[in-house]
């Protein structure tokens, strides 16, 4: 539930967290301004769960102000609680077609607040690296999650059902589930497989994993691809679901037998996906692929239009790093009632598999101007 896989025994695909982080940057503070205490120490005093301001961007490892959602942390009675704006304008999360806050967007929202609560009232270092095997996201109420005139806030509650502390008592791993309400009503429940690294032992997972040709951690820009190839062109955003062309992240849509094929397309200028220097391609970047892959596949296979469909869960086990030299591909194929089963794959292993939920925009709920139902696939095909 963060930036980031496990260890290398349990084959986890991770993305980095604190990286870019600047020597002698202002400390953290609380929502409500207050100082934080140094890593590793719980606070005396709870501050309020506001929406007022947001938390310190370190807390969810993020340069960027403007990609900062949650707004506070704290523990009350026992409980680990949290809070984030869910914004209407955010360039790539509210690029959609129904009018519901995007599945991925709450995903991303529950996954910093899950990092700030780790932080805070864990007692994880600001300097850890954060490593996922595993990570879901789903949406438990539509009428929640429908966008207003008025801002959502979206409580989140986390549930640590699996703690695991090292011999000095400082948290190694957690395996948690994190209930997400919108004004008191079930909106969406997030999970995931977290392991806490230090950099030392982040180096050497990555140095046993990583191909000799792979950036290092500090390095902001991918090294250039193989000779000969070309990344293909970015599908047409309506194939996908989208409007905004910048926000299309895979192409080379085909078919390959019965599966439906296509390559991510990242672009390590993205501030969405690349806000900070990455030495792997993001697991947030690997799941909006399969999110985009699984719609494109039912769109084609259906001959419905992407715009009348909605991706209403995500679920992710990362099995190996998607290197940022090197194609990477996604294979989809329809599994069963609305359920969209999606591998990634890099050098022909697999790198994450996917499971995507796939339902239909209520007729009600559909935009005025829908594209056109996509043409029939094609065999080898090239994007629509």
């Amino acid at each position: 539930m963060a930036n980031s896989g496990t260890a290398n025994a349990e084959t986890a695909s991770p993305e980095t967290a604190g990286d870019g982080v600047a020597d002698g940057e202002a400390s953290a503070t609380h929502a409500t301004g207050a100082p934080m205490k140094a890593a590793g120490t719980l606070h005396d005093i709870t501050p309020a769960l506001t929406a007022d301001r947001t938390v310190h961007r370190r807390l969810v490892h993020k340069r960027a102000v403007e990609q900062v959602l949650t707004t506070a942390v704290a523990e009350t009675g026992g409980r680990l609680l949290g809070t984030a704006q869910l914004p209407r304008l955010h360039r790539h999360y509210n690029d959609t077609c129904a009018p519901y806050y995007d599945l991925l967007l709450i995903g991303e929202a529950a996954r910093q607040t899950v990092e700030a609560i780790v932080h805070e009232l864990l007692g994880v270092p600001l300097d850890a690296r954060f490593v996922i095997s595993d990570l879901g996201i789903a949406l438990t109420g539509l009428d929640a999650v429908r966008t207003g005139p008025a801002p959502a806030d979206l409580h989140v509650e986390l549930e640590p059902g699996r703690l695991r502390r090292r011999r000095d008592g400082s948290v190694r791993s957690l395996r948690g589930t994190a209930a997400c309400r919108i004004g008191g009503r079930d909106a969406a429940r997030f999970t995931g497989t977290l392991l806490f690294l230090a950099g030392e032992s982040y180096e050497d997972l990555r140095a046993d994993s990583a191909p000799p040709q792979a950036a290092t951690a500090d390095s902001v820009t991918p090294p250039p691809a193989d000779a000969g190839t070309v990344p293909p062109p970015r599908c047409a955003p309506a194939a996908v679901g989208r409007t905004d062309p910048r926000n299309v992240v895979i192409g080379g849509l085909r078919t390959e037998g019965t599966a439906t094929v296509a390559d991510i397309v990242a672009d390590p200028q993205d501030p969405v996906f690349f806000d900070h220097a990455l030495d792997h391609l993001p697991g947030m970047l690997l799941m909006e692929a399969a999110r985009q892959t699984a719609l494109a596949t039912w769109a084609r296979t259906h001959a419905v239009p992407a715009g009348r469909l909605l991706a209403t869960s995500c679920r992710a086990r990362f099995a190996a790093f998607a290197e940022l030299s090197g194609p990477v591909r996604c294979r989809a194929r329809p599994t069963g009632a609305g359920t969209v089963a999606v591998t990634v794959e890099q050098h022909g292993e697999p790198a994450a598999h996917l499971e995507i939920t796939v339902d239909a925009v209520p007729a009600t709920e559909r935009p005025e101007h829908e594209a056109a139902p996509p043409a029939p696939p094609r065999e080898n095909g090239g994007a629509p």
